[in-house]
C-alpha cells in the first residue's frame, strides 16, 4: 500500500512538471505574421481574422499548433478576401522558426475581382407610388461595374429596409435577394424583390394631461390623424416638444406592435420642467469690468404656455433691468409674441445715458433666418461730449441673424452673421428722425487640427435730421474688447469742441486673427484689428496689432489679450481679457 502512494507522489510530480514544463514553453513562443498583397486598406482586417493572430498570446500553443493555425490561414484569408469580391485569391505561404521566435508570411494573388454584371431591385405594393422610395431604387448604392463587396450589399438592402420602416411600410418584407456569382466570367448578378404592402398612416395623436393645454401641444405637432406615417416628423415632433421649455424629458415612441386596420400610435410621455426657474452668474471683462447676470422666469404662467421673465444685468459701467412678457407658438408662421419693459443706466469715459423703453416684439423663421420685428419707445438722457438731451423716440425694428457652427462654445468651423434695421420719425412721437443699418459678421476656419483662422466686422449707418438729438445708445463708437482691441472701450470716433468723443453716423471696424493651440487647452493668438467711428467715410482709420493668450477652460475659452494701438504712437498698450463662447 505504500508503495502504491509513492508510486501515486511520483506520478502527480511527474504530471505537474510536465504540465509546468509545457506552460513555460508555450508563453516563450513569439509569432509574428505578415501579409502582403491585400487590397488598399485592408491589411489589418486581414490580420485580425487570422486564428494565427487569434491565439497569438495562448498558453495552450505548441509547435504542431502552430503548424496547424499556419496550414488553415490560406482558406481564412480566401474566405475574407471573397467578402471583398476576391473569389480567385491564390495564397503562397511559409513559416520559419528561429528558437522560440516564428515568423509565418503569406504572399497573396489577389487576381480580377468579381464585378457587378446586372442590379435587378423591383417593388410592389404601395412603395411602387412613393417618390420618395423610387428616388433610392433609381439611385441604389450598388451600380453595374462596381466591384461585387458583400458588405456592401447588405448595406444596399439595410438602406431599403430602413427607408421601408422611416416611410411606414411596416408589414414589408424582401421576398427575394439572390445574389449569382460567375467565377469564369467574374461577374455577379443581384436580384432584389420588395413586397412594401400598405403605408400606415397616423392615427390620432392622444396627448397625457400635463402642465399645458393640449390646444399648445397640438401646435407643436407636425402631425394631423391620417397623414401617412413618417419617422422624420416623429423626430421633429419629439424635436418641438423639447425645445419647447416646458418639459424636462419626452418621449415619442411608434407603437408598430400595436398596428392595426392601416393605423399605428404614438405613445407621449412628458415630464414637465419645475414652473420657476432662477440663474445667477459672475463673470468679468475688461470693458464692462466685473458683472453679474442674474434672472428668473415663470416658464407658465397660464395653460397657454405663456412666460414671464425677469433679467438683471450688473456690472460697473452700468446696469440694467428687464421684464418680458412671452406669448409662445402664436400661429404656425409666428413662434413668438410679447412685450417688453427695460431700465437702463450705462456711465463710462465717453457717455453718460439713462433709458427707459416699452415694447412689443415678434420672432419668426424666414429663408433659414431668426426674424425678429418690434416696435418699442424710448425716453432716453444722455450726456455724451456737449449734447446733453432728453430724446423720445418711437422706434420700429426688423432684424435677420444666422449662426451655423460645428460648436457655438469652442468653434472650429462657423460663424455669425445679423442684419438690422431700425428708424424712427418726428411725424410720430418722435424728437427726431432717423434710419440705421448694422451689419455684423464673424467667421472661424481651422487651418490644422490646432489651429484656427478668426475674422470679424461691422458696419454701420445713420441718417438723422438733428444729430445731437440722437441719443448715444443709438451712435457708434469704437475701441474696447469686441472692437479694436489696445483702444479704451468706446474711446473711438468723432469729437466735439471740447475734445470729447462725441459719437459717429458710421461704423467700419474689422479684425483679423490667427490662432494656434500649443500644449492640451492652451494656446497663443496673433491678431490685428482695424476701423473706426466716423461721422464721414473719409475720416481717419485707427489700427492696431496684439498678441494673446488663450485657454480653452471648463466654463469657455478665456481670452487674454495685449495690444498696440498702431495708428496711434502716444498711445498706451491696452489689456484685454474676455470670457465666453466664440459665438
Amino acid at each position: 500500500m505504500f508503495i502504491v502512494l509513492l508510486r501515486g507522489h511520483h506520478f502527480f510530480v511527474l504530471a505537474v512538471s510536465f504540465f509546468l514544463m509545457t506552460a513555460v514553453q508555450a508563453e516563450s513562443f513569439v509569432i509574428s505574421v505578415d501579409v502582403k498583397g491585400a487590397p488598399e486598406g485592408k491589411n489589418e482586417t486581414l490580420l485580425s481574422g487570422l486564428s494565427i493572430v487569434q491565439q497569438q498570446t495562448s498558453t495552450r500553443l505548441s509547435a504542431r499548433r502552430i503548424h496547424s493555425l499556419h496550414e488553415q490561414a490560406a482558406d481564412e484569408l480566401s474566405q475574407i478576401l471573397a467578402v471583398y469580391g476576391y473569389y480567385n485569391v491564390k495564397v503562397t505561404s511559409e513559416i520559419k522558426q528561429n528558437g522560440d521566435k516564428w515568423l509565418a508570411s503569406y504572399q497573396l494573388n489577389l487576381g480580377d475581382p468579381v464585378k457587378i454584371e446586372k442590379v435587378t431591385v423591383t417593388t410592389d405594393g404601395e412603395a411602387f407610388q412613393d417618390e420618395v422610395f423610387q428616388t433610392l431604387l433609381r439611385d441604389f448604392p450598388l451600380k453595374k461595374g462596381d466591384v461585387f463587396n458583400h458588405e456592401s450589399y447588405e448595406s444596399a438592402k439595410k438602406s431599403l429596409l430602413r427607408l421601408a420602416a422611416e416611410r411606414g411600410y411596416f408589414d414589408g418584407e424582401l421576398t427575394e435577394h439572390k445574389v449569382e456569382v460567375n467565377l469564369v466570367k467574374n461577374s455577379a448578378d443581384i436580384n432584389l424583390s420588395y413586397h412594401s404592402g400598405a403605408r400606415y398612416i397616423f392615427s390620432s395623436i392622444v396627448f397625457p394631461n400635463t402642465i399645458v393645454s393640449k390646444d399648445l401641444l397640438s401646435r407643436l405637432t407636425p402631425i394631423k390623424p391620417g397623414d401617412s406615417y413618417s419617422a422624420s416628423n416623429v423626430l421633429k415632433l419629439r424635436s418641438n416638444l423639447s425645445n419647447s421649455g416646458y418639459f424636462k424629458s419626452v418621449s415619442v415612441t411608434t407603437l408598430i406592435d400595436e398596428r392595426r386596420d392601416g393605423e399605428v400610435k404614438l405613445a407621449i410621455t412628458l415630464e414637465p420642467e419645475a414652473k420657476y426657474r432662477y440663474s445667477a452668474g459672475l463673470g468679468y471683462g475688461t470693458d464692462s469690468g466685473a458683472r453679474a447676470p442674474l434672472s428668473w422666469e415663470n416658464r407658465y404662467v397660464n395653460k397657454r404656455g405663456h412666460r414671464l421673465n425677469a433679467d438683471a444685468k450688473l456690472s460697473q459701467i452700468g446696469n440694467s433691468l428687464s421684464m418680458t412678457y412671452q406669448m409662445p407658438f402664436w400661429s404656425p408662421k409666428i413662434s413668438d409674441v410679447g412685450f417688453n419693459a427695460e431700465y437702463k443706466n450705462k456711465d463710462t469715459d465717453s457717455s453718460q445715458s439713462r433709458a427707459f423703453a416699452l415694447g412689443s416684439y415678434y420672432k419668426t423663421d424666414r429663408w433659414g433666418w431668426n426674424e425678429t420685428g418690434g416696435i418699442k419707445l424710448l425716453n432716453e438722457s444722455f450726456d455724451v461730449s456737449q449734447d446733453d438731451n432728453t430724446s423720445v423716440l418711437l422706434i420700429p425694428s426688423i432684424a435677420w441673424s444666422r449662426i451655423w457652427a460645428d460648436n457655438t462654445i469652442y468653434t472650429r468651423q462657423g460663424g455669425r452673421l445679423s442684419l438690422s434695421l431700425s428708424g424712427a420719425s418726428e411725424s410720430v412721437i418722435s424728437d427726431t428722425t432717423f434710419a440705421q443699418i448694422l451689419v455684423r459678421g464673424k467667421y472661424i476656419h481651422s487651418i490644422t487640427k490646432n489651429s484656427r483662422f478668426i475674422t470679424r466686422g461691422s458696419l454701420g449707418a445713420t441718417e438723422v435730421t438733428d444729430f445731437k438729438k440722437l441719443p448715444s445708445s443709438l451712435r457708434f463708437f469704437a475701441g474696447g474688447d469686441s472692437s479694436i482691441r489696445g483702444f479704451d472701450f468706446e474711446s473711438l470716433g468723432p469729437k466735439g469742441d471740447d475734445g470729447e468723443v462725441n459719437g459717429g453716423r458710421y461704423l467700419a471696424v474689422g479684425s483679423v486673427e490667427y490662432e494656434q493651440m500649443l500644449i492640451g487647452n492652451w494656446g497663443v493668438a496673433v491678431f490685428s484689428d482695424f476701423g473706426n467711428a466716423m461721422d464721414s467715410l473719409h475720416d481717419p482709420i485707427e489700427y492696431s496689432a496684439g498678441i494673446g493668450l488663450r485657454w480653452r477652460s471648463p466654463i469657455g475659452l478665456i481670452r487674454f489679450d495685449v495690444a498696440k494701438g498702431l495708428s496711434d504712437t502716444g498711445s498706451s498698450i491696452g489689456f484685454h481679457l474676455v470670457i465666453g463662447p466664440d459665438l
